[in-house]
């Protein structure tokens, strides 16, 4: 018994491992990126998720968004934005989820994911471009107000969501993918924005294609990053809606 329960306990260290490598605060290895972020966060699931698909080993150095350690004068030196991810290599720190991405993607031969060919490249690009004007946005401004306890969501922004809904729904309406039949770049970053807004406004018949579409990462070990997200949202989302009802 004791055999196997040191062979379980090693399995669990490895599949972590895959996901993230921590590093010693006192002596990190140089040659791996630091990342700092919450896996509550979308934009820093879809670079850890980005990583795992690529085998690349991370350092992260998780910043509590609900402790508010982004707020932190340390963390603020980091990136003054005060906002997560941010990636540090070197002397150089990189602070948008989208440009953390692509670096990985042509550091670690990320070309099945971010194909070279200037078309589909544009394809795949305008959906990173719309998820970080259009979905994150519309992702950070209603969570933001749920957390804040502004519930139930302004319907003008909901319609918004949902209208960014449809052209998702529209680009999976003769495709697997958002581009075509394999999943690329964009479609890891769009899908912890949306998994995450479909905890409180829920996926209906309008989009079914988009549901579809989400169910297809289950075959990826990556998801399990986004599993791990969305559990810690589900969680925080219970807490307000406890608070809610006994206020």
């Amino acid at each position: 018994m004791l055999m196997l329960r040191l062979i379980k306990r090693n399995m669990i260290c490895k599949n972590f491992l895959r996901y993230y490598h921590v590093g010693s605060v006192e002596t990190p290895d140089k040659d791996i990126p630091i990342l700092y972020g919450d896996e509550i966060s979308p934009p820093v699931r879809f670079v850890t998720m980005t990583a795992s698909f690529l085998g690349i080993d991370l350092d992260f150095r998780k910043i509590d968004l609900f402790k508010n350690e982004n707020r932190t004068e340390s963390f603020k030196k980091i990136n003054p934005l005060q906002k997560v991810p941010a990636m540090v290599l070197g002397d150089v720190t990189i602070c948008d989820s989208h440009a953390i991405a692509v670096y990985l993607c042509q550091y670690g031969n990320g070309s099945s994911i971010y194909p070279e060919e200037p078309l589909l490249r544009a394809k795949i690009n305008e959906i990173l471009f719309f998820n970080s004007s259009t979905l994150f946005r519309l992702d950070s401004e209603i969570l933001s107000g749920y957390f804040s306890q502004q519930w139930p969501v302004n319907y003008k922004k909901v319609e918004e969501w949902l209208m960014a809904l449809d052209y998702l729904e529209y680009k999976l309406d003769r495709n697997n993918w958002l581009t075509g039949n394999k999943m690329q770049l964009c479609d890891i970053c769009a899908l912890p924005v949306v998994s995450s807004m479909s905890q409180i406004i829920p996926l209906t018949e309008r989009h079914p294609k988009v549901g579809q579409w989400i169910r297809k990462f289950e075959d990826y070990p990556f998801c399990e990053i986004n599993k791990r997200g969305l559990a810690a949202l589900r969680n925080c989302i219970d807490i307000i809606k406890t608070v809610s009802v006994n206020s």
